[in-house]
């Protein structure tokens, strides 16, 4: 992997991947809902769908056309920390990519009309995801789990905020946030790395800075705990869910990947052997969330043994910090092994290089995965896993009585 710095501060990332007959193109940018106040909740992610209502250069619907019949895909996503934008493309006309994307992030048309269209569509997404159960309890967690970082309001916003939205909102929040000092390119796939650092450096050709919002608040206590369930007519079996707040996402993340592995990768995973294999379980998951204002880790079960299924749970956690130190080497094979696979994939490999170069501002979260794998040792192991012992929040998702 190739890193540039151009001279306005934003950074280029150049991942020659001959194996590969495709160029994925992603432009990452620290700008998610975190960055939000209480007035704007959902502009970030309202900021996205008006990027795609055309640039200086291209009418709405122009770009998609031309990926379209590049044969490729185009999209973007919100999230908490981060917002980013993606072209994937055959290798023979990969570089396009890099132009398009200039156009639909660097120059965008904020207008009120483009604004007034959208706040339709967007509106609907939140009444929609009003309406799903899983989307309202995963929201609820977070909110119980959260008291300073942002990470307690949707991603979505709120419809009384969306509705006021006008040009001037957008505009705001772009010109602070979407500087190139907050920005990276990621290139990854089979091309000519010259030229492509050539097509970066002619469109993306930035020379703005912005005067960012006040930096969001970390989170100051990892002490959790606390009880809450929620019902809905579409749930038809319980969800548990049980979440413990951690320290902002590092390079010591390696060791919550381990813990994802033993709890949850494969059959021979402790969640596996002890609760779904029994039949106390439809569906376990563990997940650690990686979040630069503080990081969790949640456990999630599907069962309508509520009871018996939680209890074995705790029981189990509560062991985790004691297992064998050839338990913990197992774990780190399978996430070695499942890393190693998921690598193949020149999306998902210019997603981790994004996401490590511009959000956590560290190349080596990515590049380095494998050498701190390989250094994690099960003394730290046990010391930083200690948390499941401690009391979680805990959440339940429940049928409505009828």
């Amino acid at each position: 992997m190739r890193k540039f710095a151009l001279s306005s501060g934003l950074k280029v990332y150049l991942k020659k991947r001959e194996d590969l007959n495709s160029v994925s193109v992603n432009v990452w940018v620290k700008a998610g809902a975190s960055y939000e106040s209480d007035e704007n909740r959902g502009v970030a992610h309202f900021l996205e769908h008006v990027l795609f209502c055309g640039s200086s250069k291209y009418s709405q619907g122009e770009i998609d056309r031309i990926v379209e019949e590049l044969g490729g895909e185009l999209n973007a996503a919100t999230s908490y920390d981060y917002t980013y934008y993606y072209i994937n493309l055959p290798s023979t006309a990969g570089l396009r990519a890099v132009e398009l994307l200039s156009q639909l992030v660097c120059h965008p048309l904020i207008t009120d009309e483009a604004v007034e269209k959208e706040k339709p569509i967007v509106l609907e997404e939140i009444a929609r995801s009003r309406d799903n159960p899983q989307e309202i309890f995963a929201e609820r967690f977070m909110e119980e789990l959260y008291r300073d970082a942002p990470y307690r309001y949707p991603i979505l916003g709120f419809a009384q905020t969306v509705e006021k939205f006008t040009a001037k909102t957008l505009l705001d929040f772009y010109s602070s946030l979407y500087t190139p000092e907050r920005m990276a390119v990621v290139i990854v796939g089979n091309f000519n790395e010259n030229e492509a650092l050539k097509e970066v450096e002619e469109h993306f050709n930035l020379n703005r800075k912005g005067a960012p919002p006040p930096a969001p608040p970390v989170e100051s206590s990892l002490k959790g705990g606390g009880y809450f369930e929620i019902s809905h007519p579409a749930v038809s079996v319980p969800y548990v869910s049980l979440g413990w707040k951690l320290p902002p996402c590092s390079r010591k993340d390696v060791y919550y990947e381990i813990l994802d592995s033993l709890l949850s990768s494969g059959r021979s995973s402790l969640l596996y052997r002890h609760l779904r294999e029994r039949g106390l379980v439809y569906g376990a998951y563990a997940n650690y969330q990686n979040l630069l204002l503080g990081s969790n880790y949640s456990v999630l079960l599907i069962t309508d043994r509520v009871d018996e299924a939680l209890r074995e749970l705790r029981e189990l956690l509560s062991q985790v910090p004691s297992i064998t130190k050839e338990e913990f080497e197992f774990a780190k094979s399978k996430l070695f092994k499942g890393e190693l696979f998921g690598r193949e994939s020149g999306e998902a490999e210019a997603d981790a290089i994004g996401f490590a170069g511009a959000i956590v501002e560290d190349d080596g979260y990515y590049a380095d995965f494998f050498k701190d794998l390989q250094e994690a040792t099960y003394g730290e192991f046990i010391e930083r896993v200690n948390f499941l012992t401690e009391e979680p929040t805990v959440g339940l998702l429940l049928p409505q009585a009828t």
